[in-house]
Formats: C-alpha cells, structure tokens, sequence
C-alpha cells in the first residue's frame, strides 16, 4: 500500500525533498517524482520540507466514521502522548471533544508504553543483548531492517507503546471494539494497519478538519459542561515518552533512579533523534565501537512532538518539551492490566540494489562533462551528497543524467555565449537608467565599439531610448516594431522585452535593411509591368478604334450598292408588266 501521494501538477523539480531524504527513496525521471515504497521508511521529511505541498498522505479515514455513527460498534481512541504538545491550553478538551465526535471511550496509548518500558527494563537486567535499540519508533524499525540489517538483531523485541495499548483494550474490552489511534506519524499509520491490535488511524491533522467540520471548537458548550478531561483511562508518566530522553527518563522512572549517571545494570542509556544523528550512532555500532548500551531511538528530531502531522498552531522546540515533561510529572498512578505479551520479532529487510563498477561510474560522469575527481564538485545541488552518489543513481534509473545544476549553467552559458556571439541579431539589454548592460558581437559591429567600452554607457549615446523607456515604464513589451535610423543607413525590425526580475529592457534588433531594398525594387518592378501593361492597352485601343471606323465605311458603301441593285430591279419588273 502507497502511503504518500505525489501531486504532480504541484511538484516543480526544486529536488528539495530529495534533499533531505536521507535513504533517496525518491525518484526523478523524465521530469516526475516518484516515491520508491520498499526503500521508503515514511519518516515523513519529503512531507514537512516540500515548500509545494506536493506529498499527500493517504490515509482515508472516512470507515472510521461509519464505525463511529454505527451504535452496534464500540470504538475506543488511543491517544498518543504527543497529544498535549500538539493541542497546547486545548488539550484538556480533547477526550471530550473527540466523545462529542461520537467515539466512546478515550484513553492515552501512555498506557501501553509503560508496558514497554518494563520489557526494556527486563531486557537489559537479563543482559543478554550486547546494544538494545528502542523499538517504539516504527521509522527507525525500518531503517535498521532495511539499511542496517546487521543490527536488526539488537531492535528490542518488543511491540510499540500504539500497538501494546490497542491488545490492552481488545484484551479489556472485546476483541470486537475498533480501536483508533490518533497520531502525529507517518510510519505509525503503516505500523497500525499491519497490526490486529488496532483498526483504524486518524493524523492530529485529519483530526482538526474532522472537528471543524463538526464544529466541535473550545468554546462549544458542550465542551464547557465538563471539568475533566474526558480520558477514560490515564497513562501515567509514561506520558514522556514523546521527547527526547523519554525512554530514558521512564526507564530510570521504572527502576527507581533519577540521580547519578545514565546507567542502569550495565547499560549505558543514550538518547538520539533525527535519522542523521541516529545513522551515526548506528555506524559506530556497526564498526563495534559501542557495546552494552540502550538506545532510544527516534527518527523525527527532537521526537514526537515533531511529527510530520502535528498541527500547525502546535508547541514547538522545548516549549513543547517542557509541556510533556510538566504533563507527565503530574500524572497520577497508572491501572495496572495484565498483558498476555508485548513481545513481537523484527527480521531484516535489507534493500537490494545493483551497484555499478568504477568504470560505469566514471562513463556516467564524463556524459555531464566530470572527467576526473576535480571536476566532481559535490555541491548537493541535485539532491545527492556527492557526484558519485547521483551517478550511481543513475545507474539504478532512480534519477535523470542531467539533474546536475553546474553542467546545466555551464551548458545555458554556452549556449547564451553562443547564441549572443553568432545571431546577426543586434541584441542590446539596459537597466531602467538605459545604462548599456549587454552588448552582443553583432551590436559591436554596428556601433564599431567593443562590448567592454560599451558596458555602462548611456543608450542614447548610440539610438534614440524612447522605445526603451517605454518598456520599462510600462513593464511591457513592443513588438516587430520597424524603426529606421538613418544616421546608420539601416532600417531595422524591433523587439523589446521588460525582465520584471532585473527591471530591464532587453532588445533583440533585426536589420531588414536589404529586405526593406528588395521590397522598393520589388514594387518598382511591378509600376514598370503596369505601365507597360497600360501602353499596351492604349495602343489596343487606338487600333480597335481605327478598325471600327473603316468597318463603318464599308459598310455605308455596301449598302449605297444594295440599295442601288434593289431599285434597278424594281424598275426591271415593272417595265415588263409583272
């Protein structure tokens, strides 16, 4: 199942997310983004660092809302402890508002993390495990199984705090309530729908819209009919497990100790967050430069709190620390349940990649013009640490050849070196005082001045800036526009361009000079047929007329003798006594 959705009409290439991922389970090819799912952990960066919003979760919650209207179902919410950072002075509302939503019961998943920090502590007094990695982080449960296989074997057996709580109230309350967690991780989503323990999750996020479109808010009545909380069971100080130190703080809490050094049976207890700190404590197990320590391991920096779906009106940095600390300090004794187990197996997944020789690497540098290690500027620019990384990327199709941001400027440069150097094309760019700013080959031509002597001249010094000035006072262009300047014996066919990020006026000048010629000769090419043509007619003329007046003697002739025959014969008849 795809948890995150690409928007891709969104999406605009910034290669930001890719960036900051840091298993580049992130794929650009052919101008898309695509997310590589059995590389991807969901820690939820791409997410939170997209400036587009171009990751969608996908996460539908609309069944859980059938569960909830439906009065033959009993569904439970799990809350998890970052609830109080999340939802800062409204957080006392939330069990209630969440009932008035229409759940039946509320209680903090705190419950079923203490269960876990008594499995920890049991496995460290057994001692049988030389580093115990925490497990209550499901993003950092994937990064070990599928980047640290090795290590797979040091994850603490053991379920997370979510999953604990969802067996706690199946075990208590049926195997047929519908237990929801509510969170503000990405992985926990994942971790939740392949668990039998828990039926349904909804993000702090999703949760927001759903009581606004409720209109369920803190100065509803119904909320203010009620001095408690609303939480049916309370988790006890395992409330601190969303900070940092939090399975620290709960393990010495559970074991009694809360001066002296981080160490309990010998183990040192050390806490991390942000996959980049965890991958270096993770590198320095794997060489075997750290024995017998506990690991509490969280991939978001500074812990839960610092979710990818926390809310946006939420507590950040150590107010958000202090909060759950000052949360967890008063909580009272939790209610003891008798679980049948906590304990779970984590295998490794580790991720199969084909890797390319040294001589396919350096073949797919040379292409983007690194033809030795000086060459390979490393900048990041393209989403990848080094050059050796994006190359070999390429090699695995997971990113385009020439995503690479110095060959892209080196090659627009030539070809705007080039394109400036070779047009016949006049191209001349002044800033809104028409100080000359650029000043191509062909321009030096025509003005007989070189670039460097032209550069931060006035214009005027050359043509007439009217049509300059215009641009920049407009912030338009004109376009095609023919412009003679006689003082050059050229006339010329112009377009200027406003740059509204440099607030310039740039001109690309075209000389029709010879085609402006062409055209007058043409022209004078046809008068000349015409009047020929009209010569001709005249002359035509002149002889259909004269023709026309000989016809007409003859004819007048013609009928003289007719008539003179006709008579003769008249007379002819009459005489002989017809």
């Amino acid at each position: 199942m795809s948890y995150i959705k690409v928007r891709k009409a969104n999406c605009k290439n910034c290669y930001k997310c890719l960036k900051n991922c840091l298993v580049k389970s992130i794929k650009y090819v052919n101008d898309k983004v695509e997310i590589i799912e059995d590389a991807c952990i969901l820690c939820g960066v791409c997410m939170t660092t997209c400036p587009q919003k171009a990751k969608k979760i996908q996460n539908d919650i609309e069944y859980i809302k059938e569960y909830v209207a439906n009065p033959d179902i009993t569904t439970v919410v799990s809350l998890d402890p970052s609830f109080v950072a999340a939802f800062g002075e409204n957080a006392p509302a939330l069990g209630w508002a969440l009932k008035s939503l229409g759940f039946d019961y509320v209680e903090e998943a705190a419950i079923g993390a203490k269960y876990v920090t008594k499995e920890y502590l049991r496995l460290i007094k057994e001692g049988k495990i030389n580093n115990i990695i925490s497990s209550a982080c499901p993003a950092i449960n994937m990064y070990v199984q599928k980047y640290y296989p090795n290590l797979t074997k040091w994850l603490a057996p053991v379920m997370s705090p979510a999953i604990v709580h969802g067996r706690i109230i199946k075990e208590q309350r049926g195997a047929d309530v519908k237990v929801i967690h509510l969170t503000p991780c990405l992985a926990r989503i994942k971790e939740c729908n392949e668990s039998q323990f828990v039926d349904g999750v909804i993000t702090y996020e999703q949760l927001m819209k759903w009581l606004l479109d409720a209109n369920v808010t803190p100065e509803s009545e119904l909320l203010k009919e009620h001095d408690d909380d609303g939480f049916d069971n309370e988790g006890g100080y395992s409330r601190i497990y969303p900070i940092v130190d939090g399975i620290v703080y709960d393990l010495q809490h559970q074991y009694c100790k809360f001066t002296g050094t981080e160490y309990i049976e010998g183990y040192d207890l050390v806490a991390v967050s942000g996959l980049a700190n965890v991958t270096k404590i993770l590198d320095e197990m794997e060489k075997g430069n750290i024995n017998h320590a506990f690991v509490e391991a969280s991939s978001c920096y500074g812990g839960c709190v610092n979710g990818p779906f926390m809310p946006k009106t939420r507590s950040t940095g150590y107010k958000a620390r202090i909060e759950v600390k000052k949360y967890a300090d008063n909580a009272h004794r939790s209610k003891h349940y008798d679980v049948s187990s906590v304990k779970t197996e984590y295998k490794p997944e580790p991720i199969h990649q084909d890797m390319p020789t040294e001589e396919q690497i350096r073949a797919i540098l040379s292409q983007i013009g690194k033809n030795s290690r000086a060459q390979e500027l490393n900048c990041g620019s393209c989403g990848y640490a080094t050059c050796r990384e994006k190359a070999i990327a390429v090699y695995q199709k997971k990113a385009d050849l020439y995503i690479c941001m110095p060959y892209m400027t080196d090659i627009n440069q030539a070809m705007s070196n080039v394109t400036l150097s070779l047009t016949p094309n006049y191209i001349i760019a002044v800033d809104s005082d028409m100080y000359i700013k650029e000043f191509n080959v062909a321009a030096q031509k025509l003005f007989n001045i070189t670039r460097l002597a032209a550069l931060n001249q006035k214009l005027s010094n050359f043509i007439d800036t009217t049509d300059f000035e215009q641009v920049i006072a407009n912030k338009s262009g004109i376009y095609d526009k023919k412009v003679s300047y006689p003082d050059l014996n050229i006339v010329t066919e112009q377009t200027i361009v406003y740059s509204s990020e440099r607030n310039m006026a740039i001109a690309i000048i075209k000389d029709v000079t010879q085609e402006e010629k062409d055209k007058e000769a043409l022209y004078n090419r046809k008068m000349e047929s015409v009047n020929m043509a009209q010569k001709v007619i005249d002359k035509q003329m002149i002889v259909a007329q004269q023709i026309a007046s000989l016809l007409g003697e003859t004819t007048a002739e013609t009928k003289v003798t007719l008539n003179k025959l006709k008579n003769l014969i008249d007379s002819e008849e009459m005489n002989n006594g017809w």
